[in-house]
């Protein structure tokens, strides 16, 4: 894959986005207009002026129709070339955090923060254009120091924890895994066993501050990744199926109808982008 982050300085709405599988591509989008609506797979959320928007893989589609922002679109080895969770998911937590499923990330600058961003901001823009192996490792530097900053006000504002907080951590960790895994990897234990912690410990995690639980999050990122491939390929159900894990295609439909209430060919038609 091609590491690679694209900076886009004051874009104008309307504009709208599919986070894809395919690309491995995630979105910050900062709103440096008027405060503003944006409406994420139907939702319709209220954003601010100098609000930060974490989109990952875990939406359908993004969809701005007024406000002036800010886009960073990346992929995820432009963090470290070595993709591993030490290397480079330890950048990516906000985007995996808490509320990865049901509640888009996103952070909102204080004004003694503002200042930060923007110098990052500025550097981020000198260095983008300079094509050299000191400018890139520049550039990624900023970048990473961005996401950092980002994560530490993420943590303290949306849980008024320290970002060290250890069992946000572990909860950030399984979520990237589960978004890094879950074509192969279908149980909790699963996850604890890379984690060296038990089941029963992220249970009780997910159980003490979250509304859902940890084996949802993993049926969650696999039901989601079914409806993209339904919607917009034409890949047979059964290779789907198989893609998925499942030890057959009526297993399979057996899951997608439980979690949608339609059969996979019923979705697909109703979808009408096939």
């Amino acid at each position: 894959m091609v590491q690679k982050i694209k900076i886009l300085n004051n874009i104008e709405a309307p504009f709208s986005f599919m986070p894809s599988d395919w690309d491995e591509e995630l979105t910050i989008a900062w709103n440096v207009g008027e405060p503003t609506h944006i409406k994420l797979d139907d939702n319709n959320i209220a954003i601010g002026t100098n609000c930060i928007l974490f989109v990952s893989e875990f939406y359908m589609k993004l969809q701005v129709e007024t406000g002036t922002f800010r886009i960073i679109k990346f992929n995820k080895t432009f963090i470290n070339p070595i993709d591993s969770m030490i290397n480079t998911g330890e950048y990516l937590m906000i985007f995996y955090g808490l509320h990865a499923i049901d509640h888009l990330p996103k952070i909102s600058l204080k004004k003694n923060e503002i200042n930060v961003f923007e110098h990052i901001w500025q550097e981020l823009l000198s260095e983008e254009n300079i094509n050299s192996p000191i400018s890139e490792a520049l550039l990624r530097n900023s970048f990473q120091r961005f996401l950092l900053k980002s994560q530490k006000n993420h943590a303290e504002s949306e849980f008024n924890i320290p970002i060290d907080f250890k069992d946000l951590r572990l909860i950030r960790e399984f979520q990237y895994l589960v978004n890094s895994h879950f074509k192969e990897l279908k149980k909790v234990s699963d996850y604890a066993d890379i984690l060296k912690v038990s089941p029963k410990k992220i249970s009780e995690i997910f159980g003490c501050c979250y509304s859902k639980k940890a084996s949802e999050l993993i049926t969650d990122r696999r039901n989601l990744y079914a409806k993209r491939q339904l919607m917009h390929t034409d890949e047979l159900i059964k290779n789907i199926a198989y893609d998925l894990n499942f030890s057959d295609s009526q297993a399979f439909s057996h899951f997608f109808k439980k979690q949608n209430g339609l059969s996979p060919e019923e979705f697909r038609s109703k979808s009408g982008s096939i």
